[in-house]
């Protein structure tokens, strides 16, 4: 309870979903539910994505990858600019998932427009 605490945007988040949820009852009114679900099914699935390309983000695929000696470089002048493997993998590769604000009120909505729209369909 303490991370969602931490991690929510309460004010922006409601707003949002106030705003999705008077949509789909508006569309669920009119003859345009079917539009609507796809609408929000696809915000959805977008949130999701910039969920997911946040966390890719912050997980240093990158880091620490092979360097080769170039030519005319000495071999100390080489080991000086080698990268630690050992450190890189401990400290970045190892790290925990990058799980905060961004990601996690991106969750919460896009889950919930997706809900709405299967809900909007039935």
């Amino acid at each position: 309870m303490q991370f969602v605490k931490e991690n929510i945007w309460l004010k922006g988040d409601l707003v949002i979903a106030g705003i999705v949820l008077l949509l789909t009852i508006v569309g669920r009114l009119t003859s345009n539910h079917i539009l609507v679900s796809d609408i929000l099914f696809m915000s959805g699935l977008a949130l999701l994505c910039l969920m997911m390309f946040d966390i890719l983000l912050h997980a240093n695929l990158l880091a620490g990858w092979f360097q080769r000696q170039r030519k005319g470089e000495s071999d100390e002048e080489f080991a000086k600019r080698k990268i630690d493997i050992k450190r890189i993998a401990s400290e970045k590769k190892n790290a925990p998932i990058h799980f905060k604000k961004f990601s996690f009120n991106c969750l919460l909505l896009g889950s919930f427009m997706i809900i709405l729209a299967v809900v909007v369909t039935l």
